[in-house]
């Protein structure tokens, strides 16, 4: 697999910083996170961000990984900055290389690249479609079969899920429009939807 989360279009995003969980324990692109009280310690960033799990309130998903860097490789959003590992290896990223300091700017996709900072790029709830790599596939040691209509939830975990596990998760605003697989692996094409 390489790129977990591809933006189609339609897309609203803001620059934003990871903390806590996601600082420490690194991501995949198309976690969800909830907005942090941890102050904002990068210039460029609008708000503090943390894993959520899929309860309270939603702030978006992060459509970049966290070694997502320019030149972009392959495999941007799997790789450790420090170690180059694959998934299953290390995988957190090297946060030793911070440049607070530099300028930020958006290539041709509108994602925000920035060499050397947490600074990542977070797209908002019910703007855009995706085809997501990075989601939910079993639920209680069972398998989770997508099909198109299915509502998108957030599971404990953070990522896209079709089942609620409780009452307090609630509904993405996104549902599945198509689902596939490829030479990454499989996919689902995220869509807003009006309930």
């Amino acid at each position: 697999m390489s790129d977990s989360l591809y933006v189609l279009g339609g897309q609203v995003t803001i620059p934003v910083e990871p903390v806590g969980l996601l600082a420490s324990e690194g991501w995949m692109a198309g976690v969800w996170v909830k907005y942090s009280t941890t102050p904002v310690s990068f210039s460029g960033a609008v708000a503090t961000v943390d894993r959520s799990d899929g309860t309270g309130v939603l702030a978006g998903f992060l459509i970049t990984g966290p070694q997502h860097k320019q030149p972009l490789e392959l495999q941007s959003d799997m790789w450790t900055t420090d170690k180059r590992q694959r998934p299953g290896g290390e995988t957190r990223a090297d946060w030793s290389a911070f440049d607070a300091g530099a300028a930020f700017e958006f290539d041709d996709f509108k994602q925000l690249q920035r060499m050397g900072s947490r600074i990542v790029t977070m797209a908002l709830p019910n703007e855009g479609f995706y085809r997501v790599y990075t989601f939910e596939k079993t639920w209680s040691g069972g398998g989770l079969t997508y099909q198109s209509g299915d509502k998108l939830y957030v599971s404990s975990a953070g990522y896209f899920t079709k089942h609620q596990e409780n009452a307090s998760h609630l509904w993405t605003g996104y549902v599945v429009a198509n689902v596939g697989s490829d030479i990454e692996g499989d996919y689902i094409i995220v869509v807003e939807a009006i309930a």
